[in-house]
């Protein structure tokens, strides 16, 4: 595949710049209170008032802080900067601490004011990209802040990477440290430091070390406080999707680097291929590791990491299959999740006998289906 045009990759990519972002935008910004809004219902209506993840908010800033620097929306930069604005003044140190609150109330008024890992990687998400939108001294000055917290409350200098949360909690996950890595990518991308390489190569390291197991060759989800994998069933499982969105990390790592692409991304994806895809070619949201399906359901995000991943390893020249594979998937994506109203909406999840479970429009989604279209765009020069 080259850049001439292909069915569904030019309907995507229409569809998300025609009618994601606007309906995101004009129904999903909540005009009144500020901030955007959790999901749309099965109906397509708005639930304004759902109290309001900071990890939401922190997503939807990234989209369009990214949609402006692409020239894909027009009013995407004032929306971020927007967001961003709103995330500040009700998410951070909202109760004099340092460090992103949990949740907040549709009226702004604090609701959890926990300091979970998850929502830490993608606060610093969002500066990066809001940093490449408006690179200030306030913004630099935050992000600042925020790894002068994280590196003393939430830094295990015993096993490496991040603490769950801040008091720690039981059990741990990768899916932080992997998004802590994502961070620590944008942040170097944003001000071209190499201190911020220093950082992910830390999370790495943790890769390499305890999250992939090399006697089974799946990257595990859940472990003990020291990083070993619990001694249960839930030790065992194994996230296809995890595996394709690391591999697209470890492949953006190398080209950031300058470095040869680190072995484990052929690894990891050549694992959830083998054992991650159903019969229909759809990404299964758990497998053990052993390959043994755990649960066969279906959802949303899985789908756009394996995109992003084949367009990694097209980019790269690793293998000549994957620019048709990304053609595929979305050929696969599109009707099975996205014919919805309003346009420019989704579902997201489906059941292993194909039954949609939950029809709920999720924002949080929208991070995913537009780093798809992005790397879709950016590889195969559609920017």
């Amino acid at each position: 595949m080259n850049s001439r045009g292909t069915p569904a990759v030019d309907a995507a990519l229409a569809w998300i710049r025609g009618s994601a972002l606007p309906l995101w935008h004009l129904h999903g910004w909540d005009a009144r209170r500020g901030g955007f809004i959790e999901r749309f219902d099965a109906a397509g209506n708005a639930e304004a008032d759902a109290p309001r993840r900071m990890r939401v908010q922190a997503r939807q800033i990234y989209v369009y802080a990214h949609a402006a620097l692409l020239g894909w929306y027009e009013p995407a930069a004032s929306l971020a900067l927007d967001g961003f604005a709103w995330l500040i003044d009700h998410c951070w140190a909202r109760d004099g601490r340092p460090g992103f609150v949990h949740l907040v109330g549709a009226d702004g008024g604090l609701a959890d004011g926990r300091r979970d890992a998850y929502d830490q990687a993608f606060g610093l998400l969002a500066l990066a990209w809001v940093y490449r939108l408006r690179p200030d001294a306030q913004v630099r000055g935050l992000i600042d802040a925020e790894l002068a917290y994280l590196d003393s409350v939430f830094e295990d200098g015993t096993h490496g990477g991040w603490f769950e949360s801040d008091p720690p909690a039981l059990p741990r996950r990768q899916n932080p440290q992997m998004h802590a890595f994502e961070a620590m990518l944008a942040l170097h991308e944003a001000t071209g430091e190499s201190l911020f390489l220093e950082r992910a190569r830390r999370f790495l390291d943790l890769l390499e070390s305890r999250l992939h197991d090399p006697a089974t060759g799946a990257l595990h989800e859940y472990f003990d406080g020291g990083f070993r994998s619990l001694p249960s069933t839930e030790g065992r499982i194994a996230e296809p999707g995890h595996h394709f969105e690391w591999a697209w990390l470890l492949h953006t790592y190398a080209r950031m680097a300058g470095v040869a692409i680190h072995p484990l991304a052929g690894a990891l994806y050549d694992w959830a291929a083998r054992h991650g895809l159903d019969a229909a070619g759809f990404v299964m949201d758990e497998v053990l590791d052993d390959g043994t399906p755990h649960a066969a359901s279906i959802r949303l995000w899985p789908h756009t990491e394996y995109i992003k991943a084949n367009a990694a390893r097209h980019e790269a020249g690793a293998c000549s299959r994957a620019a048709g594979n990304v053609e595929a998937m979305w050929a696969r994506f599109m009707p099975r999740f996205t014919e919805v109203e309003p346009r420019g909406g989704w579902v997201d999840r489906f059941d292993a006998q194909g039954r949609l479970t939950d029809a709920r429009r999720l924002a949080s989604s929208f991070y995913h289906v537009f780093g798809a279209a992005a790397e879709t765009a950016r590889v195969l020069g559609r920017t």
